[in-house]
């Protein structure tokens, strides 16, 4: 991975580390909530399930709610200012966690979370993607989501420890400081390349209509939704389980996610050179076909060292989903007339994903109401297993080869700060 990263310019080095950064602290103040959970749902506020899947969901409300506005955001302000906007709110929404003490402030909280997150993820990568060349992208690209894996790995343990050590206050606090710096990183950050497009030929529901157009597209939506779906379904459903059923303390239950992001973080790099080598789509579906036998596994977990082992694992399938994908959206851009346009790119990603954050804890609330605690991952392994199988038949259907020949003759990924073929889709800021 450094190797990569030493043949990019030392400008973009000090980018992808300003971003990775932000991505780090967002992803920090979003994994202290984990161990905390119980704290505010079993000893503050005494809330019930529906009240704690809701409250879960409600971040992925401020994802979705954002994410449409972004694209005029940043076009107005670049992706350098809307990164640094998305730090400020990230503050704000810290501040107000330890002070609430009743649920609806709390869910306040939680939705200026999920704001935060899609403006610093939708900036944060559209800024790497548009400064980093494709030969480079992957590994840029996966370095910032070490940072991600990083701050989920550093927020739930230590939210225990510090919750153990000072009381409520301690964990925000020292996210509060953290996300200070990233703020001051992102200030001193250097002029950055911007990319020069008619903000009014394209639209976010052209890129919609580009989704719809192409099959690699279609499929790489598909995923995300699948990723976060799985993803979102653990973390409510495992941390109330494992804390009353096998009587896990907050720092266990910090410890038994940050094994998994650990792991995801490790061997995110790792799993983009794998991409790269053996092609990014059928890297994604083994890993989310990996991904659903682990789920599996989890339904007959009678241990909490069990559950660790499976985090683990859990961490290196999840790797081959997420770090290939981000690549994937970027290069499927490059080959179309919306060249360039990757903050349209990844809001559109952004929102797939807050979809599928929604859906994870309603569906694990549903199936806790109606079936056994075992049948739910079951349920869950299965649909990832049975999707995966749907989307190799349909990426391999005659029709889906045929577009995708045509589309791999007539453009290749180009970069568009390099010269381009087609002057009248030449965003670059040279003639």
């Amino acid at each position: 991975m450094f190797t990569t990263l030493k043949k990019i310019r030392n400008h973009n080095v000090i980018l992808v580390f300003t971003v990775a950064f932000a991505m780090f602290v967002d992803s920090m103040s979003y994994g202290i909530i984990i161990p905390l959970l119980p704290i505010f749902s079993d000893k503050i506020l005494m809330l019930n399930n529906s009240q704690i899947s809701f409250f879960v969901a409600s971040y992925a409300i401020g994802l979705l709610t954002f994410v449409p506005f972004l694209s005029y955001i940043t076009n107005i302000f670049s992706n350098k200012n809307t990164l640094l906007l998305g730090s400020i709110v990230l503050v704000m929404s810290t501040l107000l966690f330890p002070i609430c003490y009743n649920y609806e402030l709390l869910l306040f909280s939680r939705f200026l979370q999920g704001a935060s997150a899609a403006i610093t993820w939708t900036s944060g990568l559209s800024l790497i993607a548009e400064n980093v060349k494709p030969q480079h992208r992957s590994t840029a690209l996966a370095t910032s989501m070490v940072g991600v894996s990083v701050g989920h790995l550093l927020g739930a343990p230590f939210a225990g420890f510090l919750y153990e050590l000072g009381g409520l206050y301690l964990p925000f606090l020292g996210v509060i400081l953290f996300g200070l710096v990233s703020i001051l990183f992102i200030l001193t950050l250097q002029p950055i390349t911007s990319i020069i497009y008619d903000t009014r030929k394209y639209k976010n529901f052209r890129f919609f209509k580009l989704c719809l157009n192409s099959h690699i597209l279609k499929a790489l939506t598909i995923i995300v939704l699948l990723e976060s779906f799985m993803l979102s379904f653990l973390e409510p459903n495992l941390s109330l389980f494992v804390a009353r059923n096998l009587h896990a303390s907050s720092e266990t239950i910090g410890l038994l996610f940050g094994t998994q992001v650990l792991a995801l973080g490790l061997f995110s790099p790792l799993a983009a050179k794998i991409s790269e080598h053996y092609k990014k789509l059928p890297t994604i579906l083994f890993g989310l076909f990996l991904s659903g036998i682990v789920f599996i596994l989890m339904s007959v977990a009678q241990s909490i060292n069990g559950y660790f082992i499976l985090m683990a694992v859990l961490g290196i399938t999840s790797a081959l989903c997420v770090s290939p994908v981000l690549s994937a959206f970027a290069d499927e851009l490059d080959k179309s007339e919306m060249r360039g346009l990757y903050h349209t790119a990844y809001g559109f990603f952004n929102f797939i994903y807050s979809v599928g954050m929604l859906a994870g804890p309603l569906t694990g609330y549903i199936t806790n109401e109606l079936l056994p605690y075992y049948l739910s991952y079951i349920l869950v392994g299965f649909t990832l297993i049975f999707s995966v199988t749907i989307l190799i038949f349909y990426l391999n259907s005659k029709q889906s080869r045929k577009d995708y020949t045509l589309q791999q003759q007539s453009t290749k990924p180009v970069h568009p700060l390099e010269p381009s073929q087609d002057k009248s889709q030449d965003f670059s800021t040279t003639a």
